[in-house]
């Protein structure tokens, strides 16, 4: 607050007059997150949920049994719907995988450091491709289908890329097939977009 808005706060004051509303700080563009779906409603599995399809059946455990945990949140979708980037950034990875289909990670820089976003179960439009500049809210993807399974996974990896930013699942404890136990880097996407987002 500037020193001539806070003297008149105190003149204000003193005169018994309501004193005038504080400007808000100028809030960082690159700063700001917003969730990839119109819809938000949650699929099966949600952040730190053991990693297993709906009917319960998991889809990777440690030799001694310790089922893996979901790095990011399932959230209901049809197939086709828009997937829009959570914010300003640049599409720095993009692969395809036979089971899980197509997955997306842009890098984003803001004022408190590097953070990855990571899309599963999509497809790339037309145009977009790695190294493609996006704007927060820009349509760049669509839901594959996954048959009943269809639905599409959202995590958010704080730090730059490395060999792990990939990943859907981790271990619960150190030292299952050398992954680094869950969560690592990643957090609750959605608590994250929603302390972001724009007021």
């Amino acid at each position: 607050m500037g020193i001539l808005m806070l003297f008149a706060q105190l003149i204000a004051m003193a005169a018994g007059q309501a004193a005038p509303p504080a400007t808000p700080a100028p809030v960082n563009s690159a700063d700001v997150f917003q969730l990839p779906m119109a819809s938000w409603q949650p699929h099966c599995l949600g952040f730190g949920s053991q990693w297993r399809y709906c009917s319960g059946t998991a889809l990777r455990s440690c030799a001694n049994g310790a089922v893996w945990l979901h790095t990011g949140a399932d959230i209901k979708a049809s197939v086709g719907a828009p997937v829009r980037a959570a914010a300003d950034g640049v599409i720095i990875g993009y692969l395809i995988d036979s089971q899980f289909k197509g997955g997306v990670l842009i890098r984003h820089r803001t004022s408190f450091g590097t953070v990855i976003t990571q899309y599963w179960h999509v497809w790339l439009r037309s145009g977009f491709t790695v190294s493609t500049r996006v704007k927060r809210g820009q349509v760049f993807a669509n839901v594959a289908s996954m048959g009943s399974r269809t639905h599409f996974h959202f995590a958010i990896f704080r730090g730059d890329f490395d060999a792990h930013t990939w990943n859907g699942a981790l271990p619960p404890r150190p030292g299952c097939s050398g992954f680094p136990a869950f969560p690592y880097k990643f957090i609750n996407p959605t608590t994250f977009v929603r302390a972001h987002t724009a007021t």
